[in-house]
């Protein structure tokens, strides 16, 4: 499971930077998780760290209920702007009453954790039937990222910072949650050098804020060396994992 690390993440920093990330493919990784979950009008789904809202906001257009929970009042401050419910909290304490949920999400948000203790709290407020769905990084990724590539560091952080898959099915389990399910999804994302750099010193990856300051400027001038124009593409892939699962049904 997951090391502590030393540093923190600035979840205000990283709120600011949320408009250098890929929200329109981000999109899709939602919309595969309501569309699991039969998600309709009435329906209640939750997303844990849901930050900004724009995976919330695919459930809210299928005629969802929605409810973002995050940590940061900046975060909860640019969901509630768009025509979001939301609360500033924790995963490890929704506020919301047992067996409610269709859906409870997590994208890129479980490695807050820890894990089994928001687990826990999604396996307590799904229905039975309801799904618990999560969006983490492959284990493969962390070493063979594009960040990882400039930043070593980079690599040993995530190790330690996000969970195996194999162990969230585990802890699923644990939780009560039944026939957890993995799949992989490589994403390809282009963008500009220049404004990749513009995203990494934005910190737009929570991993960034937990970089040597030396390191993330010796990373910078490798890259700029390597892709001088600054309006020339670059292209990386994101390689995720999806672990989910249901709360059993109750006998008829």
């Amino acid at each position: 499971m997951n090391t502590p690390l030393p540093g923190s993440v600035d979840l205000g920093r990283l709120a600011g930077a949320y408009r250098y990330r890929a929200e329109d493919t981000a999109a899709e990784r939602a919309a595969a998780a309501a569309e699991a979950a039969g998600l309709g009008p009435g329906m209640l789904a939750i997303d844990v760290g849901g930050g900004a809202g724009g995976h919330a906001a695919v459930f809210a257009a299928r005629g969802a209920r929605v409810l973002v929970v995050d940590r940061s009042p900046d975060m909860a401050r640019a969901a509630r702007h768009a025509g979001l419910r939301v609360v500033v909290g924790d995963g490890a304490a929704l506020p919301v009453a047992g067996a409610t949920a269709d859906l409870v999400y997590f994208h890129l948000s479980i490695h807050h954790g820890p894990p089994e203790r928001w687990l826990a709290e999604a396996a307590r407020v799904a229905r039975p039937g309801g799904l618990v769905w999560v969006w983490t990084l492959a284990p493969e990724h962390h070493r063979s990222s594009f960040l990882a590539r400039w930043f070593p560091s980079v690599a040993e952080i995530d190790e330690k910072r996000f969970p195996d898959p194999a162990d969230l099915a585990v802890l699923m389990r644990r939780c009560g949650l039944a026939s957890p399910e993995q799949s992989r999804h490589t994403e390809r994302v282009t963008r500009t050098a220049d404004s990749w750099v513009s995203a990494v010193r934005a910190g737009f990856v929570s991993t960034l804020h937990l970089l040597d300051r030396a390191e993330l400027e010796a990373g910078l001038s490798a890259f700029t060396a390597a892709h001088p124009e600054a309006e020339a593409p670059v292209s990386y892939d994101l390689a995720f994992c999806r672990v989910s699962a249901t709360r059993p049904s109750l006998p008829s």
